[in-house]
């Protein structure tokens, strides 16, 4: 009779613990892995897509590759040396806004008609933060020269898709180099 009771009691237990182990196993499915290159193509479709909006003078699409975040940031240099930055979505707002309507006219002058990036450099930090960097050779309106700059990226993924969160540029703004010398896709 005691040996019926051990059986029986371990045979209950091996039961309970492999039901156990199967309802642990449907609570918490394992997680996807990170595709980084999808990520990364995502991330360069509003990268692109931001420049694209300013340069083409378009407000509206230009804001909404943005974070509206507090902590968001954009900053440059100017010609005579000294540096701009805007911090907070509402001064990038402002600043982003006022460039558009002065220098392209909403869409009417377009001083930079294309623009050729090198590859960027990414990394990952998680799933929901990346840092870019890469040199970027600006069109001028004529076609004829363009203008470099260092450009780096902060990326946040929220809700709705990627965003920027932090745009640096630095721009050299006395060389030029001819449209027709650069071997960049």
């Amino acid at each position: 009779m005691k040996r019926t009771s051990i059986f029986t009691c371990c045979a209950a237990m091996l039961f309970f613990s492999c039901q156990q182990a199967e309802n642990k196993k449907t609570e918490n499915p394992p997680k996807p892995t990170f595709d980084e290159a999808a990520e990364t193509a995502a991330i360069m479709q509003v990268i692109e897509n931001e420049t694209k909006c300013f340069f083409d003078g378009d407000y509206d699409c230009w804001a909404n590759n943005w974070s509206h975040e507090k902590y968001a940031m954009q900053a440059w240099n100017n010609e005579d040396g000294t540096y701009d930055a805007a911090i907070g979505w509402e001064a990038i707002n402002t600043q982003g806004k006022e460039w558009i309507e002065k220098y392209y006219q909403g869409g009417k002058n377009i001083v930079h008609p294309f623009v050729k990036k090198e590859t960027p450099q990414v990394k990952f930090f998680n799933e929901n933060t990346a840092y870019l960097i890469w040199k970027q050779y600006n069109a001028d309106k004529e076609k004829k020269y363009f203008r470099v700059s260092q450009e780096t990226r902060v990326m946040e993924k929220q809700s709705d898709g990627w965003k920027i969160v932090n745009v640096t540029a630095f721009w050299d703004a006395k060389s030029k180099i001819p449209v027709d010398s650069l071997q960049l896709n």
